[in-house]
């Protein structure tokens, strides 16, 4: 059986490719090949689960491809199976198909029909390799896929401005998610100095013996799981993300933001169960955000005038309950709790067009006057006061912008030493004598040994602060971020000695990826097109291609499985010491941030309104 579990990777992926391979106007092909990769694999899982109930429910582990391995340093791809997979793939299956069949429909004869598909077989694919991951390093490639194809699903109608701008927006809080997953990652590496199985904390757990026993990495790396959990399941306070997300095609937000994806948090939970369950205080602290969570999104979605926004308050509000289910211990509560919710939002959001245009009408012709109501007593003005804030769906938008992106801005446009020019002529040299010295460690004074990684980290974090608010020419953005991502590599070359090889391989797929972006960035400029970031352009209009080279280079920066430089960001991440406070914050803030940068430079030229005006202008909204 543990032999068969790959393939339940394998068959998605296969099925991905094969959809890129069709013609766009193949529709009929297109679909019944993503219905054939989602029937394969529930066949297979069929299967599986026949030898599994035969072996009596036993947990299975399986040993996949190691992809890179060295004396302290392994990344290895493994699988895992148990209740929670099993429970969780099902309404995955069932919902896919129901989702696809759908959108067979519903993006008939649209222009990115292909795009669509190939789009929800790869989130499908992300899916598997989440559920059935054996070890953290694998359920970290699966987090990468979902997180990029919602954004290209919230953006799919890419020539409108709304779905460009949240896109970013869902895309900026999933980098969050994206890096705290890597640092706690990084934490568990230190703390079992190995790449640890799921399959080994779980039997840990269940034969009484302790998994973490410090009391710093109690509350330390259960945190840095929590944050992505609740990032990705939009709980307090990061729940204004969700309804920002239904610009997307109503298909793809049922499958997405009302029934999977935003429950993939609840997994993680439960998939690290072994790491939080004998501590009380965090118990305590996740349920209690799980409570406040439910309070405040029930109040929200009382009161709003758009349905989708309604529908993802109202599945937030559950999701806070399953957080307090978790948090009790009731996991197998928790899990048909959300099989039920998945089910029900889907079904919501699929028919919400119909009954949308139900009321409309209905409204139309019965039209009911509001009736007047009183406002001089203290409940009266308290369910006012409620109803003002929840309408306003508590200022977590705003809040998340006034504190958190706003600040980076205003640093971003005072670093007046920042810019193409002194990158050129100043920090590039500086990191190739970086470079000289890091082979030479004896000749660096030892007094500079603590504080040089913490000074060549907080260059890369200057650099890639101005990045992120550049508004001028997309190749000085582009080259700022670069050096960026080598001063980060320089701050860990200079951090304890290893072997070069894994700067190396880190490196390899930023260069390459930089190269390619200028190389867009050229064919751009030799059609005499505008790559100024100063506003939307929408160039994937009329240079298709060039968009597809770009992604695939912007992925290629962010560390997204396609390039050696993701499996390089964990290892050499694990050669930041577990007491090197600063350092780690400025490396993590620096990833962030990288993510982001790319993605504004990538939607900033490539999607968004024409700006040509013998184009036809789309509504701002979806």
């Amino acid at each position: 059986m543990t032999e068969l579990l790959q393939y339940l990777v394998l068959i998605p992926l296969a099925g991905f490719v094969a959809g890129l391979l069709l013609p766009p106007k193949r529709e009929t092909a297109i679909y019944w090949s993503a219905i054939a990769t989602v029937g394969l694999n529930s066949l297979l899982f069929v299967g599986i689960f026949v030898l599994w109930a035969k072996s009596g429910f036993a947990d299975q582990h399986a040993d996949g491809p190691v992809l890179y391995s060295t004396n302290t340093a392994n990344f290895s791809i493994n699988f895992f199976f148990d209740r929670n997979s099993a429970v969780y793939f099902f309404v995955t299956s069932v919902l896919a198909f129901l989702v696809l069949t759908f959108s067979r429909y519903y993006i008939h004869r649209e222009k990115g029909f292909k795009r669509f598909f190939n789009n929800l077989v790869f989130f499908y694919t992300g899916l598997c390799f989440i559920l059935f991951a054996g070890n953290l390093e694998t359920l970290f490639v699966g987090w990468e896929i979902i997180s990029i194809t919602s954004f290209f699903l919230i953006a799919y109608y890419r020539e409108r401005y709304l779905p460009v701008k949240n896109a970013l927006k869902v895309v900026s809080f999933y980098r969050v998610a994206d890096v705290f997953l890597l640092l706690g990652i990084w934490m568990c590496h230190h703390y079992f100095e190995r790449n640890i199985q799921f399959a080994e904390i779980r039997e840990m757990y269940r034969n009484g013996l302790p998994i973490i026993t410090e009391i710093g990495y109690q509350w330390a790396i259960p945190s840095m799981f929590l944050v992505v959990a609740l990032v990705k399941s939009a709980q307090l306070p990061f729940s204004a993300w969700l309804p920002r997300a239904m610009e997307g095609p109503t298909t793809s937000s049922a499958i997405f933001y009302g029934s999977l994806a935003v429950h993939i948090g609840i997994f993680l939970l439960l998939r690290t169960e072994p790491l939080w369950a004998d501590n009380t205080g965090f118990r305590v602290l996740f349920g209690t955000i799980g409570l406040l969570t439910t309070l405040v999104a029930t109040f929200t979605a009382r009161v709003q005038s758009n349905i989708k926004t309604q529908i993802a308050y109202s599945s937030i509000a559950q999701i806070g309950i399953i957080f307090i289910e978790v948090a009790l211990g009731l996991n197998l509560l928790a899990l048909v709790h959300f099989a039920g919710n998945a089910f029900l939002r889907t079904y919501q959001l699929l028919v919400s067009p119909s009954v949308l245009n139900y009321l409309i009408h209905d409204q139309f012709f019965n039209f009911i006057p509001p009736q007047q109501n009183a406002t001089n007593t203290f409940s009266d003005k308290l369910r006012l006061t409620a109803y003002t804030w929840s309408i306003r769906e508590w200022n977590l938008d705003g809040f998340a912008y006034r504190y958190l992106w706003k600040p980076l801005k205003f640093m971003g446009n005072h670093l007046s030493f920042v810019n193409a020019w002194s990158t050129v002529w100043l920090y590039l040299p500086l990191f190739s004598v970086g470079m000289y010295y890091a082979y030479h460690r004896e000749q660096v004074p030892v007094f500079l040994g603590k504080w040089l990684p913490i000074a060549l980290a907080l260059v890369g974090v200057f650099l890639i602060l101005k990045a992120f608010v550049k508004r001028n020419e997309a190749w000085r953005a582009w080259l700022l971020i670069v050096t960026s991502q080598l001063f980060i590599a320089l701050a860990i070359a200079f951090n304890e000695q290893f072997d070069f090889a894994q700067i190396y391989l880190y490196l390899s797929g930023i260069l390459v990826s930089a190269a390619l972006g200028y190389w867009c960035f050229w064919l751009l400029r030799r059609r005499s097109e505008a790559t100024t970031l100063d506003r939307y352009h929408g160039h994937s209009y009329e240079y298709p291609r060039i968009a597809i080279l770009f992604m695939i280079a912007s992925l290629g920066l962010t560390g997204f499985p396609i390039t050696p430089t993701f499996v390089g960001e964990d290892i050499i991440l694990g050669h930041v010491h577990e007491n090197q406070y600063a350092l780690t914050m400025l490396i993590a803030f620096s990833l962030i941030l990288d993510g982001l940068a790319v993605m504004r430079i990538y939607a900033r030229l490539f999607l968004g309104p024409h700006t040509k005006g013998y184009h036809e202008v789309a509504y701002r909204s979806s």
